[in-house]
């Protein structure tokens, strides 16, 4: 009678430690945070973070492009002059000044949504 009621405890001791362990990890699968409810979420991230690669990319380029005008043997003009102005403050009384702020630029969500 004792090693059957010990076998018993042993039983649903068991029991529920499995069924706790499945029960963490079904839940984990589901509602977790890389679990199945969190998918889209983290779609939305990548395709933020896919356009930001993008326009890092696209930066790169330009100032690739950029150095490599001052790089070659003869430097381009049009780029010595832009350069001169930017960097000394050489502007002519006539020249009009267009700046543009590109540090505070930001991804638009509502194009992940479309």
């Amino acid at each position: 009678m004792h090693v059957a009621r010990q076998r018993l405890i042993f039983m649903t001791g068991s029991f529920l430690l499995t069924s706790a362990l499945v029960l963490f990890f079904v839940f984990h699968i589901i509602a977790g945070d890389r679990g199945i409810l969190a998918r889209p979420e983290l779609d939305r991230k990548i395709i933020l973070a896919e356009e930001k690669l993008e326009l890092l990319q696209r930066h790169q380029q330009f100032l690739a492009q950029r150095i490599g005008l001052m790089r070659s043997d003869s430097v381009d003009a049009d780029m010595l002059a832009e350069t001169a102005r930017a960097e000394l403050g050489l502007y002519a009384p006539n020249d009009v000044i267009i700046t543009i702020d590109l540090s505070n630029l930001k991804f638009s969500e509502d194009l992940v949504d479309q």
